[in-house]
């Protein structure tokens, strides 16, 4: 695959809606684009896995799909929507937002509007931020009766508009990167590895609830059992201004992250150096480091499987401009394919 046909299939994953317990356009297109290696299942919770069999040890690789975004809560006699956020979305980031509402029959565009700075006065404070208990969607509609008329109804879900930017020289910006980054990354391997002759037995794992409490990953850890477990995700960066530096400097362009330890998980020291030596082996750039947050690792490593967590450096997490590098995603799959084939330990 030509490198840009590569980035138009990661920004056709980006403009798939998937947020978090909503999952199924985002499922649907990841399973129709790798039906070819195999078979695929999809579980209660709406994981969505294809392996590919062996006798030797198993290995599980688990990306998530979901996304932040919200929630109607309610429809107000004005035509006005009420939210509710689903997963780490900060207040400050709504205000003057285009939104998507996805229904029954189709998406329909909205906006979170702001009061204009011609009518704020002396009893507003300006700089306030406000909060998503304040917060109206505005879709053009008047009254209780247009809204439902275009479809819309509590509780579905609304995306921020998703898209892809290009800055300078392989940097790019929008959203959702977290996690489309690692579901790319994931088929990339699953690309790299269908061709290969391996014992291993390879789990191939598109995991739904990430953003609301890795659930989706906890069904995988108490039904697979795997000997091995990888979670690839995104790495936030804190290499940019007005950042603390107690966080080792990840940049990006200098390749795919090790996450070593983050809030709630400590990556397997001994799968932390096999990846090392597996990067060094076959001459692909890595980072490692220590971060905030969690993956789905996290929940991942309670089956009792060495685990590793990998990710791609990203600017301005949970924001609608994330920045991340496209060098760093395209060697995000070839890293972990390195570490897949020399297994097992």
């Amino acid at each position: 695959m030509s490198n840009q046909n590569s980035i138009e299939e990661f920004e056709e994953l980006l403009k798939a809606p998937g947020v978090s317990g909503y999952e199924d356009g985002i499922r649907d297109l990841i399973e129709k684009k790798i039906s070819r290696y195999g078979e695929t299942r999809i579980d209660n919770i709406g994981n969505l896995y294809m392996e590919l069999p062996g006798e030797g040890p198993h290995v599980a690789i688990v990306a998530h799909m979901d996304e932040i975004g919200m929630v109607v809560s309610n429809i107000e006699d004005n035509g006005y929507l009420r939210v509710v956020k689903v997963g780490g979305v900060k207040d400050s980031l709504l205000m003057g937002r285009q939104l998507i509402i996805h229904t029954k029959k189709g998406p329909v565009n909205g906006v979170i509007g702001h009061k204009a700075p011609h009518l704020i006065t002396d009893d507003d404070k300006e700089d306030e931020i406000v909060s998503w208990t304040n917060t109206y969607v505005d879709v053009g509609a008047i009254s209780y009766s247009e809204v439902k008329e275009l479809g819309i109804d509590v509780p579905d879900p609304i995306t921020f508009v998703p898209g892809l930017r290009w800055l300078r020289e392989g940097f790019i910006t929008g959203r959702p990167f977290d996690n489309r980054i690692g579901c790319y990354g994931l088929m990339e391997a699953l690309k790299i590895l269908s061709d290969e002759d391996t014992d291993l037995r390879l789990s191939f794992v598109w995991s739904v609830q990430e953003e609301t409490g890795l659930r989706g990953a906890r069904v995988v850890a108490n039904t697979l059992s795997p000997d091995y477990m990888i979670a690839l995700d995104t790495y936030t960066t804190s290499d940019s201004p007005g950042l603390k530096t107690f966080y080792k400097p990840i940049k990006l362009g200098e390749g795919p992250v090790l996450r070593m330890i983050d809030v709630r998980m400590m990556s397997s020291p001994r799968f932390i150096q096999h990846f090392k030596h597996s990067a060094d082996a076959e001459n692909i750039p890595y980072q490692y480091g220590v971060t905030g947050s969690t993956t789905d690792g996290a929940a991942l490593q309670e089956s009792g499987s060495l685990t590793v967590s990998l990710g791609v450096p990203v600017r301005y997490s949970h924001s609608t401009v994330e920045v991340a590098h496209w060098r760093d995603i395209s060697n995000l799959p070839r890293l972990l394919a390195a570490g897949v084939r020399r297994l097992p330990l």
